[in-house]
């Protein structure tokens, strides 16, 4: 009896043990997915903007469309650049990223993961006729934004020699804290929607230089926005994912302690029960 109570009384500290790490790890979440909420917001409405610029100077090239704004049919795959987690215990979110992936990359096209979870998964695990590509890798999921520009102006020069058909970025889509999804996002070519402004007719824009001129300039800056931006949207998520986690893990813990106290105290009373029933057998004995 005593050392079923002493099993039982092990499991329990265990357990509260294991549930002061989970509440330590979900205010660390809470706090971090206040911080990349805020980074979040702030970026996007910087990318917005200058999605809305891009757009413009495509309508307003004089040319035929820049050939950005094509695929290129000759190449032989597409780059896939798949944003991860440097750390576990957030529940599925790497897991869903990696089914996502492996239904959309094929033979010929070249994987970069972005996260130490996305690099190991895919070292231990290649995909057959999948080339892996550990270039953005190294820049870790907090890029310094001068290397990060000019990891993808080799990618922009990538597609302009026509070494991929396509560049997608693979991602976790924001929706609210309890709801994200893997997405996948066409980087290049640029297929942006252009609304012209109500003043425009009258007041029509001059680009010195010209348009087509100034796509070239910024395009570097437009591909390190979207990119940051979608940095910024999947560490948003991952945090939510982490934090749910920790809650979860939390109410199981409590729900756990709740059992475990419950079959302590029953084994408690049988053995006082067992040892009161002893007693009063040796004193009716003794009369």
């Amino acid at each position: 009896m005593a050392n079923g109570l002493n099993k039982t009384k092990r499991r329990i500290n265990s357990v509260k043990s294991t549930q002061k790490i989970t509440k330590a790890m979900g205010m660390v979440a809470t706090v971090k997915l206040k911080r990349y909420r805020s980074l979040y917001e702030g970026s996007l409405s910087y990318g917005e903007e200058l999605s809305y610029i891009m757009a413009d100077l495509f309508a307003h090239d004089g040319e035929a469309k820049s050939h950005y704004a094509y695929p290129n049919e000759d190449a032989q795959g597409s780059l896939y650049i798949l944003i991860t987690s440097d750390l576990g215990l957030c529940a599925g979110y790497n897991a869903e990223l990696f089914k996502f992936a492996d239904a959309r990359v094929g033979e010929g096209d070249t994987l970069a993961p972005m996260g130490n979870r996305g690099v190991n998964h895919y070292q231990r695990n290649p995909i057959k006729g999948v080339k892996l590509d550990l270039s953005f890798a190294r820049l870790g999921l907090d890029p310094d934004p001068k290397e990060l520009k000019a990891a993808l102006l080799n990618v922009k020069r990538g597609f302009n020699e026509k070494h991929y058909e396509r560049v997608y970025i693979i991602y976790t889509k924001y929706i609210n804290s309890l709801r994200f999804e893997p997405t996948l996002l066409e980087l290049l070519p640029i297929e942006l929607n252009y609304e012209p402004k109500p003043e425009d007719p009258y007041c029509p824009k001059l680009y010195e230089p010209e348009p087509r001129r100034m796509i070239h300039l910024l395009m570097g800056q437009y591909l390190s926005a979207v990119m940051m931006d979608r940095l910024n949207e999947s560490k948003l998520s991952e945090q939510a994912s982490r934090r749910n986690a920790m809650d979860n893990a939390n109410d199981n813990a409590d729900e756990l302690l709740e059992k475990l106290t419950i079959e302590y105290n029953k084994a408690r009373q049988a053995g006082i029960t067992q040892e009161i029933t002893e007693v009063v057998a040796g004193a009716r004995a003794q009369e």
